[in-house]
């Protein structure tokens, strides 16, 4: 039994030097310990023993404190796992998916615990005396959300619901767009809020892995120029078309107001006016050499004008689905769907067999073929070959007990626990692999488009890059004519492959 004196602490709220010394405590010793693991395990440390323990403080100031240490040792872990799962091929591997679980598990961890200490000032209405602390909490907690969700986006899987519901309350809980002006406190958390919605009406699905970490500093920039207003029917009125609509109670980042239905309700959302973001893309995009530009943007002309698309509502779909469910072949790559193409394009009839090389310098992984549409399609991984997909890529695609060849670019991938699957654009009813040449250089082999319907009256040519420069006159042969051409416009390009328009010349 407890002497008169501890059990006259006990009743009353005095500070406890024995019980406050325990959290900082084994927070030390575990700092101490997991510099000596291996980051998987040192994440998993730091998420079932760190935290938990720090929430044993009833001192928010110092729990706030004993976080920001743990948050510190995380900066020296977490990016060995995010490398993992960027550099990883899709689906994710066993022991990548285990590394992106775990770093995962501790972003949301982190969040979760700078957001009870910001709950906790709300709620004890002691939000006046520890402002700064209150803010700095929610700052902090939307750090690791958004970070988390940029973790998600590397691994092609969208971030969850509850993460996003999770940041707008944090918003809401610093910010309150119809009565308080922004101050030096609550205008870092506005700038991270609208950075994260930013980067989400990107559309990170669709886009090459390279270019997420441009895109998500773009956005970052950029969101200095958006601006948040409660939703109202005379808002909706006089918003433009790069206006969104936030319901903080739903699970996403918000619609694009020119995507709404009629007669929407708009009441308790948000809307997110981007009128000024699209200003200072068109600044970016009609920059002369030489001259600056707020804000400067490092990315290229075609990425800034994609991303200039998505922000004006414009990247929907042109063409309904046709949904059936056969198999496909898919070979990712351009090198590899060359040598595909050139002399393995036999279907998988036991008759056709015959005809394909033993030595092959490709992989095959089987996919099912959701749905189709006049210009692509939805493919979902079954088994086979793993490879390193990313949205940009070329492929080519043969549908079981078929020797048709689809070549398509990956315009989208979304990939979960469960499954995986791509949005393929189809590039030309018809395809070569040509061998091209151009004066006395040596030939590069390619994929000759004779025709590009989703692009113009003109052919096409997909080579590695660096190989032609536009204006330059090739020449290659085709389906027995030798054919002369003339580089034209970069349709696109990325570090695996350069797709270019082809200009006619008298063959």
């Amino acid at each position: 039994m407890g002497s008169p004196l501890e059990i006259f602490r006990e009743l009353f709220p005095f500070n406890h030097p024995v019980v406050r010394q325990k959290p900082a405590a084994a927070t030390r010793s575990l700092l101490e310990t997991i510099a000596r693991l291996a980051p998987l395990d040192a994440a998993a440390t730091l998420t079932s023993r760190g935290i938990p323990s720090i929430a044993e403080e009833s001192d928010l100031q110092i729990r706030f404190t004993l976080l920001e240490g743990l948050r510190q040792a995380a900066e020296h872990i977490l990016p060995t796992l995010e490398e993992q799962v960027m550099q990883a091929a899709l689906p994710l591997p066993g022991e990548v998916t285990n590394a992106a679980i775990h770093a995962d598990n501790l972003l949301k961890a982190l969040a979760a615990a700078y957001a009870d200490i910001a709950r906790k000032i709300c709620k004890n209405l002691l939000k006046a005396e520890l402002s700064t602390l209150h803010h700095q909490s929610i700052l902090r907690a939307i750090n690791a959300l958004t970070r988390r969700q940029f973790l998600a986006c590397r691994a092609y899987t969208a971030p969850s619901e509850t993460s996003w519901q999770m940041l707008h309350g944090l918003y809401l809980m610093a910010c309150d767009p119809g009565a308080r002006a922004l101050n030096g406190e609550t205008a870092p958390i506005e700038h991270e809020y609208l950075g994260a919605l930013l980067f989400a009406y990107m559309e990170p699905g669709k886009l090459p892995r390279t270019e997420l970490e441009a895109i998500h500093t773009c956005t970052h920039q950029l969101a200095a120029y958006a601006a948040v207003g409660e939703a109202s029917p005379e808002i909706q009125n006089k918003a433009t078309e790069s206006s969104f609509l936030v319901r903080p109670g739903e699970g996403n980042p918000g619609y694009s107001l020119t995507r709404l239905p009629v007669g929407t309700p708009l009441a308790g959302g948000l809307i997110i006016d981007c009128s000024q973001v699209m200003a200072a893309l068109d600044r970016n995009l009609s920059r002369q050499p030489g001259k600056a530009v707020q804000p400067d943007l490092d990315a290229s002309p075609s990425l800034l004008q994609n991303l200039r698309l998505v922000i004006a509502g414009k990247s929907a779909r042109r063409f309904n689905r046709t949904k059936f469910r056969p198999r496909a072949d898919l070979i990712g790559g351009l090198s590899a769907v060359i040598n595909f193409v050139n002399g393995n394009t036999c279907s998988r009839r036991a008759h056709d067999g015959i005809g394909r090389h033993e030595s092959r310098a490709f992989f095959t992984s089987e996919w099912s073929l959701v749905d189709e549409g006049p210009d692509g399609f939805r493919v979902r991984y079954i088994k086979g070959e793993k490879s390193i997909i990313g949205v940009g890529e070329l492929v080519a695609l043969q549908p079981r007990e078929s020797s048709k060849i689809h070549i398509c670019l990956v315009r989208r991938i979304a990939s979960s626990s469960a499954r995986l699957e791509l949005g393929l654009q189809l590039l030309s009813p018809q395809v070569s692999v040509v061998d091209v040449t151009s004066g006395r250089n040596a030939s590069t082999r390619g994929v000759f488009l004779h025709s590009l319907p989703a692009f113009g009256k003109f052919s096409g040519l997909i080579v590695p890059p660096g190989k032609f420069m536009s204006g330059q006159k090739i020449t290659f042969n085709s389906l027995g004519r030798t054919l002369h051409r003339q580089i034209g416009k970069c349709i696109e390009a990325n570090q695996g492959l350069e797709f270019v328009a082809l200009d006619s010349l008298p063959d």
